[in-house]
């Protein structure tokens, strides 16, 4: 979830805020809740949003309240702002397309090549799915969820089982999961056209 203020809030309204949706003052009924805030006028920082805070809570996350920008990647932040303009619905207020700024192309295909890069360190079956949302932005223009851009993928790569396996173990944590040598064809192959973008 991300919202918008006109304005900077200070610290302690930050802190406040962050109790208040914090799980189990504000009882999480799934895994967990993600709650991003920004101020307007970070909207456009140069390095991509700036985030006023950054909440994860939840029975199944670990609490984190962020609220320093620069203390975090800020890949992730140009993405889901990326995304969240393209995809997301409102729920109160103006309309995503008019509320969150076009970011700059350069901006966002440096933000997928550093979130395969985190990926394919942290989580191979991640990695796969990123690579092929990253790929379908490319060709397409548009955001697809992580399935169904592995749908699309699959269709497109001479080999699909790699994608096909990272679907599985999604699923299924049991299910065996992409090799090594796996992940690193198809991150290869999409950050080849990330900097061909």
């Amino acid at each position: 979830m991300q919202a918008v203020t006109s304005k900077r809030l200070a610290r302690a309204e930050l802190e406040e805020l962050a109790a208040a949706l914090s799980h189990p003052a504000l009882v999480c009924p799934v895994r967990g809740l993600e709650f991003v805030l920004y101020a307007r006028p970070d909207l456009a920082d140069p390095l991509g949003p700036a985030f006023q805070l950054n909440l994860n809570t939840g029975p199944g996350m670990r609490q984190h309240e962020g609220y320093d920008p620069a203390a975090e990647p800020r890949f992730w932040f140009v993405l889901d702002v990326a995304i969240a303009r393209q995809r997301s619905r409102a729920l109160a207020g103006a309309p995503p397309a008019e509320l969150l700024p076009e970011l700059p192309r350069k901006l966002v295909l440096c933000a997928l090549g550093d979130a395969l890069a985190w990926w394919r360190e942290h989580d191979g079956t991640g990695a796969i799915l990123a690579a092929c949302r990253a790929w379908a932005w490319l060709d397409e223009g548009r955001w697809l969820s992580k399935g169904e851009a592995a749908a699309w993928a699959a269709e497109r790569l001479d080999d699909p089982a790699p994608v096909e396996r990272a679907l599985a173990h999604r699923v299924d944590a049991t299910a065996a999961e992409p090799t090594v040598a796996e992940v690193d064809k198809v991150v290869k192959t999409v950050q080849g056209i990330l900097r061909g973008g």
